[in-house]
């Protein structure tokens, strides 16, 4: 059986506590979505689902020279949204800030670099966003109240971080949730 993986910036500890202490009053009011831990949260660049083990030294050697011109950059993370819009959320996130111009070039080398190992280029845009939670039922109601809680206008700001490496992720679905483990990292141009 193969693994199932995905490209990723791997966000400090700090950075993911002090998100994890920001969205704890949201969090009170909506027990019922699934959250993720703080340990989890990440910038997800490319998932690529199904990957034999032979795969993962192959994707090294491919990202490795794509990403080889990409300089370390800033991002800072602030307010929430959702997808696909507010008043019906399946997916409450954070927004990123800071040099998104670098985050989506970083984003394209990774997606473009896989191609030729049979992941295929995405068919819609890069959207910059770390997922803190999932909305399994009652979407208008859960936006209604995220709309009257102030949710989406908060502009709380949990902090900025260097974005210098990128890793490779194997996610085990269980239960309780995933479980990410990292396989490999990669350092940006410094």
């Amino acid at each position: 059986m193969g693994l199932r993986t995905f490209l990723a910036i791997d966000l400090p500890a700090t950075l993911q506590s002090a998100i994890g202490q920001n969205i704890r009053t949201v969090k009170r009011e909506f027990p019922g979505l699934a959250w993720s831990k703080p340990e989890n949260l990440h910038i997800n660049l490319k998932f690529l689902g199904e990957t034999t083990e032979i795969q993962v030294d192959r994707i090294r050697q491919a990202v490795e020279p794509a990403i080889s011109h990409v300089s370390p950059f800033v991002i800072e993370c602030k307010g929430f949204g959702a997808f696909p819009d507010n008043r019906s959320p399946r997916v409450l996130w954070i927004g990123l800030g800071g040099a998104l111009d670098s985050l989506v070039t970083l984003a394209g080398c990774v997606g473009r670099a896989v191609v030729p190992l049979g992941f295929p280029q995405e068919d819609r845009p890069f959207r910059p966003h770390l997922t803190v939670a999932r909305v399994k039922r009652d979407h208008r109601e859960v936006g209604r109240v995220l709309g009257t809680l102030g949710v989406f206008t908060d502009p709380f700001a949990c902090g900025q971080f260097p974005v210098e490496r990128i890793a490779l992720f194997k996610s085990d679905l269980r239960p309780t949730g995933p479980i990410y483990t990292k396989l490999w990292d990669l350092s940006l141009n410094a």
